[in-house]
């Protein structure tokens, strides 16, 4: 039975056996047929859900004057996971280069011991002459959230930005529902000072738009681009399209919230006299367009 809610989830019927005198290790051969009855719908996985649980044998004498019952014991018994969760990114002691950093995490395995994963993450700083987990366990958090479902969770780019310089803590509690909670380790990073990769350089910036309203002349060799996010610190694919929607290049790209000055190549594939067009999509899955013409 549960140990938390006392319902219970699986009972199971053995078939007759014989005992002789002395000692003897009973197997689940020698107790053969089992008749298992299972009252929760989790118990059909190829193992037990996370939790805590009552285990109770009861065992019966067969005579003419009915089953006779001639003891119980009763155990408890709590099922882990093979492996905890383990944190990912950032790394440990590592620097972060946006104020909004997106923490990720490997689940526990085996994931179908779990029927309700969900998991809380709590980010707090680190002051003077603390531990990380000193930190974790007494310091107020910077943020925190529950009921998380994908191992990923992004700093909002609604809260006050990570401060440069300082060391934060961040730790995740893996749950099943309500009744199993595990820790990850606590780990820790810094939030790195901003570098000029985000910074313009010589050249003049097309601002990108939502709508493609105006077509760009572009000469050289690069195209000069300026964004600006929303989002937190995000890795985003830059899209050239040519007019009949045709993929021609795809460059991968850092984006941080607010400003990023983009200086892109533009490359043998693009052809003089041409158009094309560019596309970013944010983390709202909203798309960010610039048409321009090859001179």
């Amino acid at each position: 039975q549960d140990a938390v809610s006392g319902q219970i989830v699986m009972s199971a019927n053995t078939g007759n056996f014989l005992l002789g005198k002395g000692i003897k290790a009973i197997t689940s051969r020698d107790v053969q047929p089992i008749t298992y009855n299972l009252n929760s719908p989790d118990l059909g996985r190829s193992y037990l859900p996370m939790g805590s649980y009552i285990v109770c044998y009861q065992l019966y004498q067969v005579s003419n004057k009915g089953d006779e019952p001639l003891g119980d014991e009763c155990m408890r018994i709590n099922i882990d996971p093979l492996s905890p969760p383990l944190l990912n990114s950032p790394e440990n002691e590592s620097e972060v280069q946006s104020p909004y950093p997106q923490f990720t995490w490997m689940p526990p395995t085996p994931f179908d011991m779990f029927n309700e994963l969900n998991y809380d993450i709590l980010v707090t700083e680190v002051l003077d002459g603390q531990s990380p987990t000193e930190a974790i366990q007494h310091n107020t958090p910077v943020y925190t959230k529950g009921n998380i479902i994908q191992p990923y969770e992004s700093y909002p780019s609604s809260f006050s930005a990570l401060d440069t310089g300082k060391t934060y803590a961040w730790q995740v509690v893996a749950k099943n529902g309500l009744s199993y909670a595990v820790k990850t380790e606590v780990w820790s990073f810094k939030v790195r000072p901003p570098e000029s990769l985000f910074e313009p350089v010589s050249g003049t910036y097309i601002l990108l738009d939502n709508d493609v309203t105006d077509t760009y002349s572009v000469s050289g060799d690069s195209l000069y681009v300026k964004y600006t996010s929303r989002s937190p610190l995000d890795t985003t694919f830059i899209v050239f399209m040519d007019q009949q929607a045709n993929i021609i290049k795809q460059v991968s790209k850092e984006i941080k919230p607010g400003d990023n000055y983009l200086h892109l190549g533009i490359g043998n594939e693009f052809q003089p006299g041409n158009f094309y067009i560019l596309t970013i999509t944010d983390a709202f899955n909203r798309r960010h367009n610039l048409r321009f013409r090859i001179n």
